[in-house]
């Protein structure tokens, strides 16, 4: 130890504090945030060292392993209403389930996931509705003992263009529904979350809903979900409509812009 002191090692061979990421195992990460103001959010999210019996959810960004999902899932719940509708419901239930716990393992645990082949699985109803989404276990790295929080743009990064836009072309093209429709969805998770579910948290997910343009200079597709203008309920309405009063089987949606008209 000396002998590294005085020869000035001992500073070389050991990174400055607070700049470098720490290294744990996402199922290690999950069990120690999913506590307090998190209990219960993870319930639908199973970290897996095995192989998942769902659907890897990379296939999805085909639409023709897609859309077959989607066909079974509207003749199955919505036999007789508009297939669009029941897309853009079948969408809501995929992202909501999905995006909530891992905007919270990303924004709170400042956890870096990479999205990628065989990491997330879908599993659903016999409906093919989505029920959960199976994890492959691995090391991340975390954020927190850095000293300037990750920008959400560049940490969401690999969720966004590797996933979310990917996805929503997919579903574009299986259902005929403008792909604003689908990224409207997406926005009211991050919405919800960052409004009502993140606590004291360093990283804020509030630029993914509010700049205009991502860093690239290219428009923002999630941007604005709500406008000004109120719901019956006092809330904001969405300012893109989800289709959801096409499904005669299913109240319409409290913050609907068409409630009004």
């Amino acid at each position: 130890m000396m002998n590294a002191l005085q020869n000035g090692s001992e500073k070389n061979a050991s990174p400055a504090i607070g700049n470098s990421p720490t290294t744990r195992s996402l199922s290690e990460i999950k069990t120690d945030l999913f506590q307090g103001p998190y209990q219960g959010l993870g319930d639908r999210h199973q970290i897996l060292t095995t192989h998942s019996g769902g659907i890897d959810c990379f296939t999805l960004h085909d639409p023709d392993c897609l859309a077959p999902l989607l066909d079974h899932y509207c003749q199955a719940k919505y036999p007789q209403d508009d297939r669009r509708a029941a897309i853009s419901m079948w969408s809501q239930w995929y992202f909501g389930i999905l995006l909530s716990p891992v905007l919270v393992l990303a924004a709170a645990g400042e956890a870096v996931l990479t999205f990628q082949p065989n990491f997330i699985s879908l599993t659903t109803d016999d409906n093919q509705c989505p029920a959960g989404f199976d994890i492959h276990d691995r090391q991340v790295h975390e954020l927190k003992e850095k000293s300037i929080p990750p920008d959400p743009w560049a940490h969401l990064e690999c969720l966004i263009d590797g996933h979310l836009e990917p996805m929503v072309a997919s579903l574009a093209a299986s259902s005929k529904v403008s792909p604003k429709v689908f990224w409207s969805n997406i926005g009211v998770v991050v919405a919800y979350v960052e409004k009502h579910v993140l606590k004291n948290t360093r990283v804020s997910l509030a630029p993914l809903i509010n700049d205009v343009k991502r860093p690239d200079g290219n428009r923002n597709p999630m941007v604005n979900p709500y406008s000004t203008k109120q719901s019956d309920d006092g809330n904001p309405s969405r300012r893109v409509c989800c289709l959801r009063y096409l499904l005669t089987s299913v109240d319409i949606c409290p913050t609907c812009p068409l409630a009004k008209l």
